[in-house]
């Protein structure tokens, strides 16, 4: 009779994903996140097969926490739905190594088509969210919900390099006048 689990898949993914951006691609070890969660190596790949695997669930997990806090926020139309989506969505994050490790990341998501496929998904469930949110731009609702996206991963570099106050907020002042120049283009 096997034992009884002491930590659940889901708190190893949840540290599965602090280590992957903390550490990033290159230095993600099982090792790492077994000490992260407090088992050994050999737990983990009896649970996830391989670092593959393990990568792949924990992602996986993540977009379901990320589904998650978009169907909670608020369902309400306008910019000011749209932005408070955002600032849900967007971590407080203090250090800009955090943010460079996670961008490493991204290089995999563009190269592995696993990878691929769970970025797309995440995005997707955003577009979405975004497009039901917005009131009437001069623009179909699924392209402006895709330029508003690119405003805020663009946001996300711009804070790395000036580190302007906090990140949330940093991404709420450029949605706001991305907005404001939308809405000055349609009249």
């Amino acid at each position: 009779m096997p034992r009884p689990r002491r930590i659940s898949d889901a708190a190893v993914l949840a540290g599965a994903l602090r280590v992957m951006f903390r550490n990033g691609p290159a230095e993600f070890t099982l090792a790492a996140v077994a000490a992260e969660v407090g088992i050994a190596p050999s737990t983990l790949l009896q649970r996830f097969g391989d670092k593959r695997g393990l990568i792949l669930r924990a992602l996986a997990q993540d977009n379901g926490e990320f589904a998650a806090v978009i169907a909670e926020a608020p369902r309400m139309r306008g910019r000011a739905s749209v932005i408070n989506l955002f600032r849900l969505l967007t971590p407080d994050i203090q250090d800009p190594d955090v943010l460079a490790t996670g961008l490493l990341w991204l290089r995999e998501d563009f190269r592995d088509p696993e990878l691929n496929a769970l970025a797309r998904e995440r995005w997707q469930m955003l577009r979405e969210a975004v497009a039901e949110r917005l009131e009437p731009l001069p623009v179909a609702p699924e392209l402006a919900a895709r330029l508003i996206e690119a405003q805020w991963q663009g946001a996300f570099n711009q804070w790395g390099f000036f580190r302007e106050g906090r990140l949330p907020d940093f991404v709420a002042e450029s949605l706001e006048a991305w907005f404001d120049l939308a809405e000055a283009g349609g009249r």
